[in-house]
């Protein structure tokens, strides 16, 4: 397919309150904590990045209050609804004092209502991004409905979730997971072992697999890719898989090779982590001349 610069994003938005450890975390003891909220959700932080980068971004979900709506707004996001009820759903994730994940809670049960998608019109030559928050049977029918005219990249969003997409590889173009989802969805062991069954599943699926601070490994078109992550201070790494996948999917659908895409989405990440930004054209210049110092190890793989 000819590359695009349009994006569907499908998945979750709601509230998003963040804790973070003023000291060292004590067990069974009351910790101190700064509070932060914000809206996100996969789907959302994904298409709030290409629309900050100028991409034509359309964000479909279920729907939601008024003040969020008017935040999505602003960010120059068509929002669409995929119901007319208002629930209330938000998650909760508590950080150490370094600003490292500690354990997130997800109030989400109300994405697992099945959804009626009749009232979506067809797309084709669009960019779909689609995080696993929704039911299997919504997801089944948004993949089933959209995969013969576009290009579909599914965001892992969490162990718990990711077996959703298990019947459907054959029929996304690109999968990007953590390392625990990727073990979870493939009964692995190892992240090399995950890879070489998801190959073995789909070889035409471009594969990104996350593992914090240690190196992020791809496949694309029988090649391997192992991009070792830039050394930073973490500030807040809640949300740097998202901008990974939010800055890979800019690159890549804008006739970026994988390499490139790759090197320049970790770097995106790792920014996102340190809790540096700053206007568009100097946050892209930020990635770029990060990216140039970063290592890639490109291999051939034997399917």
């Amino acid at each position: 397919m000819n590359k695009r610069n349009h994006f569907l994003c499908f998945g979750a938005v709601h509230s998003d309150y963040i804790l973070r450890l003023k000291k060292e975390y004590l067990k069974n003891r009351t910790n101190p904590v700064t509070h932060q909220e914000s809206i996100g959700g996969v789907a959302y932080n994904v298409a709030k990045i290409l629309s900050f980068v100028e991409q034509k971004t359309e964000l479909i979900s279920i729907n939601t209050n008024l003040h969020i709506k008017k935040i999505i707004k602003k960010n120059g996001i068509i929002f669409k609804k995929l119901n007319n009820e208002i629930d209330e759903r938000y998650y909760s994730t508590i950080l150490n004092d370094s600003g490292e994940m500690i354990l997130g809670l997800a109030n989400m049960d109300i994405y697992e209502k099945s959804l009626n998608l009749k009232n979506l019109k067809e797309r084709r030559n669009k960019n779909i991004i689609l995080d696993l928050n929704f039911s299997e049977k919504t997801i089944q029918n948004l993949i089933n409905k959209y995969y013969n005219n576009n290009y579909i990249c599914v965001c892992g969003t969490s162990a718990y979730k990711v077996r959703k997409v298990s019947p459907y590889l054959k029929k996304i173009n690109t999968l990007i997971l953590n390392k625990q989802e990727s073990l979870h969805l493939t009964e692995s062991l190892s992240i090399k072992e995950a890879l070489k069954k998801l190959i073995q599943c789909n070889c035409k699926l471009n594969i990104i697999i996350t593992n914090g601070k240690n190196a992020v490994h791809g496949y694309e078109n029988k090649k391997t890719y192992i991009c070792k992550v830039p050394e930073i201070k973490v500030n807040n790494e809640n949300g740097a898989g998202d901008a990974l996948s939010a800055y890979f999917n800019y690159f890549y659908c804008n006739s970026f090779n994988m390499k490139d895409s790759l090197v320049m989405s970790v770097a995106a990440g790792a920014l996102q982590a340190s809790g540096y930004s700053n206007i568009k054209n100097k946050y892209l210049q930020k990635i770029t001349n990060l990216s140039k110092r970063m290592k890639i190890n490109i291999s051939n793989y034997n399917v």
